[in-house]
């Protein structure tokens, strides 16, 4: 089971079109599908997902994730909490012998390839 955010600043180049595009590129063999504000890559019964979420509570969310960051300019942590938006990834499929970390591993760089995103472990918030 994995599980990762996306800090977004309010002028990152991060787009779900986007991203749909580079993970198709990424997973070539792999389902790559793009509902609405989610992307879900699945190969046989294992799938990790991406969404974008918002509304009232994820600013509050958000704001405890970049508190807990070392190293996070102030400035720079307020950028992340005013969009009011962040991109989660998880996975809710075992994988005891992690024979998919690797494949959780190519979802971060995806992330990280975009400007103005930072991409993050929320539970024990760090930089990924």
């Amino acid at each position: 089971m994995y599980h990762a955010c996306g800090l977004i600043k309010p002028d990152t180049d991060f787009s779900v079109q986007e991203a749909f595009t580079r993970l198709k590129a990424k997973f070539p063999d792999f389902s790559v599908t793009c509902e609405g504000e989610q992307i879900t890559i699945a190969k046989g019964d294992w799938w990790i997902a991406l969404v974008v979420v918002s509304g009232p509570g994820v600013a509050d969310e958000t704001q405890g994730i970049v508190d807990r960051i070392a190293g996070l300019e102030q400035s720079e942590a307020e950028a992340y909490v005013s969009t009011g938006r962040r991109v989660e990834v998880w996975s809710d499929v075992p994988d005891p012998f992690m024979e998919h970390f690797d494949d959780y591993l190519k979802m971060i760089e995806v992330l990280k390839s975009f400007n103005g995103l930072l991409a993050v472990d929320p539970k024990e918030p760090g930089v990924l």
